[in-house]
Parts: structure tokens; sequence; C-alpha cells
């Protein structure tokens, strides 16, 4: 028998601007950049659990399953980068 990693779990320190991008609210309150709009962006890759919040500091949380988690990560990067400005 042999295990292998098949999820791991990513931090991404986001940049002040980045964060000020997820930070913006519509005028009823609810933000303008949801988890399902990421989500959205993020598909169809194999990534879940994505997150993000004052609480956890300037950091955007993932994880990645399946065979190719490093070119998931980069893909994952690039989306990011597109919708929230480069680091």
């Amino acid at each position: 028998m042999k295990a292998a990693v098949y999820s791991v779990t990513y931090r991404i320190a986001l940049t002040d601007a980045q964060q000020a991008r997820l930070d913006r609210k519509w005028p009823d309150g609810d933000p303008l950049i949801s988890y399902e709009k990421i989500a959205y962006i993020l598909e169809p890759l194999p990534v879940e659990d994505v997150y993000w919040s004052h609480h956890t500091g300037q950091f955007l949380y993932f994880t990645v399953r399946g065979d190719d988690i490093d070119g998931t990560v980069a893909e994952v990067i690039e989306r990011l980068e597109t919708k929230l400005g480069k680091v």
C-alpha cells in the first residue's frame, strides 16, 4: 500500500489593493466580489473551500485536489490575478 497526496490547502498573501477589492461592498452591504463569483472564475478547476475574511488576515485560502496540483495552483493564481490584480 502506498499513500499519495491528493489535496493540499494553500494560502495566498493578498496585497492591500487585492484585499480592498475583496472588501468592496454594494450599497446594500453584499460583497461586490462574492465567494460564488470567485468559484465561477475558478471553474472547472478541481478547487474547493475558497475563502477569505478580515478574521484571517490578508490571505485567501483554497484547497486543490487531483493529480496535477502544481498546474492547478498556477492556473488559480493566474485567474485570481486577472480578477484582483497582480501581486
